[in-house]
């Protein structure tokens, strides 16, 4: 009872044991140390895998919405779920290359978590944090793996203590033939094993003893199974004794002492054996050392609880047996043993026959891929299949190469040397990528090494020649320029000189003309008295034509106007009388109408006339008075001019001024006046030579109608003459139509013309008093030009004294430019050399670009200490920047024999590769889950060998001292190992047919060779126990041997019946090792309980051939 309660929790002491630790000098240990030194959050950390899969295809934009969304989750949830650092795929470049497959179905999340919690409460918190709406999801890594596979033991050994109660108790009552004993002995065993278990876990979590996640299993194993079988020893002997009249106590006494000393011989054994697993190195075969406190434990009980049962219930305890027989002999182990006798050698050459065959088929490749062990069923390894199918199938455990040395990494030295062991991994046969700090995605970065940066001083360097070819063409243009500006300078200080003078002579005429501003001033204020003649010109001109339109005048234009109808009706009656007259004319009444019409016409063509010599008059004064008024204003404007002593081009640009604002104003006056009166002037003059015509015709007709008047007497009757006179009256009529209409409208339009003109004549003298005030304006603003001119001169007496100094200058350019052009030929020398030593230059850089030097790694220190190059520095170096990285993932499972190989021979290499350089003390160690199964590999090997030969003596001399005999323990040992061996080749066999697996796990053929030669030599002693309570006196050593292989063959077999169903119980555990071991212990128990018979037999009866000779002679004798 106080075993139970002082039990610790043993699911939670397992998990925190079932890392297998190594010696602390192996690489992956120092790896593992240095990686806890690392620094960035992640020491004492977990490193766990978070999957995120759609198995339907690439992954969608929404789901790739829902992932990201997952990643802020646990961003956000940091410090909750204990994730120290964590690296998403699309931090950067790197990230998103190496956490994205390439079908874009599979995206991996890498997390640093801190191992505050155990690793089976970070699995539950961290599975359920990373669900994903669509998206299948799995958190996975080696120490997930490893948790969920010490929970599957944990899984399989309540089933196999199940199935071995339930499979030790039907063997027992099918012995016994009660169900009592079967109780008593599951009983004592079952508080064996409770007391020994509670033992072991208190010393494991007090004091670290060794534990694994097989102790427990092959406890509950070997001390249900060598329990069962010692306690059938100790029952059938103690049925044997009250079979015998002995009563329960004396029974029960005897018992004790005869079967408990074979008890005590064979559990002595056993204990030496798994005690000398405590010497092992491995922490997995020291952790089997927790059997022997079990075996030491069980001794005890089985001797002590055992005889309580017997002496309190006596025969009770075989109830409802009735019938007590003693020991019954074996038939087939007689049979074994009697033609062993018969044929001792030709039965050991059958056994080596039969067996010699597996020894030498025997493979002993292993597997040590511990993800083996875990169901496909399970999350975690589900997640590791996705990661290795979806990745490269190192990806989900890459290989970490460190670097540790006792001065910062992070220079350019250092990182060269880095880089050039990247590379030298890279071409390593079995690699598929290799990240460091100068590879940080897995490939070179082009613009740290050095034939990119050749390219780029190349390109540089023909640049550069390029232009020095322009300078040294621009220095022979130079050298001719410079010649021609040696010329140059003589005009240009030749020109000084002249310029000079000019200076001298233009501050002596900025004096005149500062003198004739002031005389310019006085002309501008006659200028200004003359143009208000002019305004007052125009004034008059407007005055005279508003008198021409006024007064007499206008009445005489009215008289016309209404006149000349008058003129043109009597015009027409006239025709109108002469055409219905016929032959017979009233001459006086035409001839005095054409009188009185003729009369008329003269008078207004007279008048016409007279108002077109009007508007000429008009025309020509307005134009000859402007014209002299301005001619007045340019003539003063002259006069102030010369007055000034201007020079021409002055002259020219004041008089070009002053000409075009006169001509703007003179023809602003003419467009307005001329247009106007030439065009009346000449409609005036046209209808009034028309009126004078018709006034003359009148005239003539009249005459003609008088001559006519004064021969009517005679001439009457003459129809020619009167013809005649119709003739000349028609055309008289048609012309009066023609002219007198034509009249009325041109002196309608002389009136509106007349005002046009005054209209214009009043723009003009608008104009005319603009321009007035302008030149009163430029009048006032003379005083300033004065004053600049006044400036100006002495300016110009400034620029007279600063040609002196320029002049000085000049000289001194000229001595310059010729000193110049003499060298400047050499320096079109020295350009040409130095392009065509840059030529050279450049084809021995071109040359070194393309060749396997330049494929050499070359950091600039801005690039080093940059926020681009940060991120790496970060990643593949510890934070003193003294460790550094390598991150190497294989094509091939990691587990595999020949990743463990390819990972040891690239650490050896990079110490080879490091050794003569600034790394040569650099403590170099691989990492990862290649490394250390190698280290693993390596360690089994070697404590395999080591802890079996301690094995092996301690049972040998334990043997020695059962059997007082050299050879029998030999020959016990070489039967067990002949069982072992040929049971693990036949087991590699089954395995292959049954479990489909190519190779033994790592560590079948340890825990099947202790359990084997443990158990075994359990069967050899309890034989040659017997053996040796067979009187030697009456019974020669082959007799012997007979006897005790007949007395002893049924509990040898009924125990390895027991022993085989206990370690079948493992079978139904689903874990690869403890199924394969089950099937090894099984074959060898098969195996050991035909051939022990055999071999002790003959063995025995050859080892004794004298003694059995005599026998043998006495007995012919005899007969």
């Amino acid at each position: 009872m106080i075993s139970i309660f002082m039990l610790p929790n043993v699911n939670q002491l397992t998990r925190e044991h079932s890392t297998i630790s190594l010696p602390a000098n192996v690489q992956s240990e120092v790896a593992s140390t240095i990686g806890n030194h690392w620094g960035h959050h992640q020491n004492n950390t977990y490193q766990v895998v978070a999957v995120f899969n759609n198995q339907d295809g690439a992954m969608s934009k929404s789901d790739q919405k829902n992932v990201n969304q997952t990643i802020r989750y646990l961003k956000r949830h940091k410090s909750e779920l204990g994730i120290k650092s964590m690296l998403t795929p699309y931090e950067n470049s790197a990230t998103k290359k190496n956490l994205i497959s390439k079908d874009k179905t599979t995206e991996l999340v890498q997390l640093n978590v801190s191992k505050k919690k155990s690793v089976s409460n970070i699995n539950k918190q961290l599975t359920k944090a990373v669900k994903t709406d669509g998206i299948r999801t799995y958190i996975t890594g080696a120490d997930i793996l490893q948790d969920d596979f010490s929970g599957a033991i944990q899984e399989g050994i309540k089933k196999t203590e199940v199935i071995s109660v339930i499979f030790i108790f039907i063997v027992l009552v099918l012995v016994f033939r009660s169900p009592i004993v079967p109780l008593i002995s599951l009983l004592t065993v079952g508080v064996s094993f409770i007391t020994a278990f509670s033992i072991v876990t208190n010393l494991v979590k007090n004091f670290n003893f060794p534990f694994s996640n097989f102790t427990q299993v092959f406890m509950v194993i070997v001390l249900f199974g060598i329990g069962t079988d010692y306690n059938i020893l100790l029952y059938d002997r103690f049925k044997a004794n009250l079979g015998n009249g002995m009563d329960k106590f004396e029974a029960a006494k005897n018992a004790q002492w005869n079967a408990g000393k074979t008890i005590l011989m064979s559990g002595s054994s056993i204990l030496i054996g798994f005690s000398a697993l405590g010497l092992a190195r491995f922490s997995v075969y020291k952790s089997a050392a927790g059997v022997a406190v079990g075996v030491a434990v069980l001794l005890i009980v089985l001797l002590t609880l055992n005889m309580f049962f017997m002496t309190t219930m006596g025969k009770t305890m075989f109830w409802p047996v009735k019938t007590f027989n003693g020991e019954s002999e074996s038939p087939f182990w007689r049979f074994l043993s009697k033609h062993s006798l018969a044929h001792p050698i030709i039965a050991l050459v059958l056994v080596l026959a039969v067996l010699s065959p597996f020894y030498f088929t025997y493979q002993n490749k292993l597997n040590y891929d511990d993800t083996a062990e875990i169901a496909d069923s399970t999350p975690s390894k589900q997640g590791f299949l996705i990661v290795q199918k979806h990745f490269s199938k190192g990806t989900a455990e890459p290989a970490t190469l460190y670097i540790k040395s006792n001065h910062t990494l992070d220079n350019e030295k250092d990182l060269k040397l880095i880089d050039q062991l990247t590379e030298q991994i890279k071409h390593t046969k079995g690699v598929k990528t290799v990240a460091s700090v100068t590879q940080p995605s897995g490939s070179k970065i082009k613009k740290l090494y050095v034939n990119s940066q050749m390219k780029t001083v190349n390109n540089g360097v023909s640049t550069a020649r390029n232009g020095l070819g322009k300078l040294s063409a621009g220095s022979q243009q130079m050298t001719n320029g410079l010649n021609s500006a040696a010329t140059g300078t003589n005009q240009l200080n030749s020109g000084i000189n002249s310029a000079a003078t000019g200076a001298n002579q233009l501050t002596s005429g900025l004096a005149q003309l500062s003198s004739g501003g002031n005389q310019m001033t006085s002309g501008l204020n006659q200028l200004s008295a003359g143009s208000q003649q002019l305004v007052n010109g125009m004034n008059q001109m407007s005055q005279q034509l508003s008198s021409q339109l006024t007064g007499a005048n206008a009445s005489q234009l009215q008289q016309l106007e209404s006149g000349l109808p008058q003129i043109n009706n009597g015009i027409q009656q006239l025709n109108s009388a002469l055409q219905s007259a016929g032959t017979s004319i009233n001459t006086t009444g035409i001839q005095s109408n054409l009188q009185n019409v003729a009369s008329q016409a003269q008078i207004i063509g007279s008048q016409l006339e007279q108002a077109g010599n009007t508007l000429k008059s008009i025309q020509g004064s307005a134009g000859s008075s402007s014209s002299a008024s301005l001619d007045s204003v340019m003539t003063q404007f002259k006069a102030a001019e010369s007055q000034a002593n201007l020079n021409d081009q002055q002259k020219a640009v004041m008089e070009g001024a002053m000409q075009q604002i006169l001509s703007g104003i003179q023809s602003q006056i003419a467009s307005q006046t001329n247009s106007q009166t030439s065009a009346l002037a000449s409609q005036l003059q046209s209808v009034a030579q028309n009126l004078q015509t018709a006034g003359n015709a009148d005239k003539s007709l009249a005459g003609s109608l008088q001559n006519v008047a004064g021969s009517a007497s005679s001439l009457q009757n003459l129809n020619t003459q009167v013809a005649t006179l119709k003739a000349q009256v028609s055309q008289l009529a048609q012309a009066s139509n023609v002219a007198l209409p034509g009249a009325v409208s041109a002196l309608q339009q002389l009136t509106s013309g007349l005002n046009q003109i005054q209209s214009a004549l009043g723009q003009g003298t608008n104009a005319l008093g603009q321009l007035n005030t302008g030149i009163n304006k430029l009048a006032a603003a003379s005083p300033q030009l004065s004053n600049g001119i006044n400036s100006a001169y002495s300016g110009s007496q400034q620029l007279s004294a600063g040609m002196g100094q320029l002049s000085a200058g000049s000289l001194q350019l000229n001595t310059g430019i010729n000193k110049l052009a003499q060298s400047s030929p050499q320096i079109t020398n020295g350009l040409n050399q130095l392009n065509s030593g840059l030529g050279e230059g450049q084809s021995y850089l071109t040359g070194l670009q393309k060749s396997a030097a330049a494929e050499t790694f070359y950091i600039p220190k801005s690039v080093l200490h940059s926020k681009t190059f940060k991120p790496a520095i970060d990643n593949y170096m510890s934070s003193n920047r003294k460790i550094t990285k390598i991150t190497i993932v294989f094509d091939t499972n990691p587990s595999d024999e020949k990743a463990t190989k390819d990972a040891e021979n690239i650490s050896n290499m990079a110490r080879k590769s490091l050794k003569g350089t600034a790394l040569s003390n650099a403590t170099v160690a691989m990492g990862g889950q290649s490394s250390r199964i190698n280290d693993i590999k390596n360690t089994a090997s070697g404590d395999f060998v080591r802890t079996a030969a301690i094995m092996l003596i301690g049972i040998g001399i334990a043997l020695m001292l059962i059997t007082h005999s050299l050879l029998q323990p030999v020959y016990i040992l070489g039967s067990l190992l002949l069982a072992y061996i040929s049971s693990l080749s036949i087991n590699h066999w089954l395995v292959g047919i049954f479990m489909h697996r190519s190779m033994l796990a790592w560590n079948t053929p340890f825990f099947s060779f202790i359990m084997l030669i443990a158990l075994g030599v359990d069967y050899s002693i309890f034989l040659m126990t017997r053996y040796r309570e067979i009187d030697e006196n009456k019974y020669l050593p082959g007799e012997r041997i007979y006897y005790a292989c007949a007395i002893i063959g049924t509990v040898v077999i009924s125990a390895a019946i027991i022993l085989s169903g206990t370690f079948a119980a493992l079978i139904p555990s689903g874990i690869p090792t403890l199924i394969e071991v089950a099937m090894t212990v099984i074959v060898g128990l098969i195996i050991l309980v035909i051939i022990l018979p055999i071999v002790m037999t003959s063995t025995i009866y050859l080892s004794y051939p004298i003694r059995n000779h005599v026998k043998d002679n006495q007995n012919k004798r005899k007969d």
